[in-house]
């Protein structure tokens, strides 16, 4: 042992089985030793994601139009919510984008939010 090593005190002993290793996350980063997905699966969830970006900018565009112009009290809440509501399944669906069909299960429940996030804000 030189003096830049440092010695192991303490020794960790794991079970033959651990459960949490059996299977793999469904959300998760990609390990280095996964395979790349494909160039038309990363482009479809890349312009679908874009497009319900877009949507909510000129959504919250418009909310800041509508709050100046004076919007009642629960437009920016209820606009905030519907936009989580649509962002959350679309960051899920890129970290299970390995899977063969969550991906677009995840993108399409991320497009009823954002319908009523519009309707909501054209509504005032």
């Amino acid at each position: 042992m030189t003096a830049l090593e440092h010695a192991r005190t303490t020794r960790i002993v794991a079970p033959a089985a651990m459960p949490w290793t059996e299977e793999p996350a469904v959300f998760r980063f990609p390990a280095p030793d996964d395979p790349a997905p494909g160039a038309a699966r990363m482009f479809a969830v890349a312009v679908y994601g874009t497009g319900l970006g877009l949507c909510g900018v000129g959504v919250g565009l418009y909310a800041v139009v509508a709050v100046f112009g004076g919007a009642p009290m629960w437009y920016l809440p209820a606009l905030a919510v519907l936009t989580m509501l649509s962002v959350a399944p679309v960051v899920a669906a890129v970290l299970a984008i390995h899977q063969r069909t969550l991906p677009w299960l995840l993108l399409l429940a991320a497009a009823p939010p954002m319908v009523a996030d519009i309707l909501v804000a054209l509504s005032y």
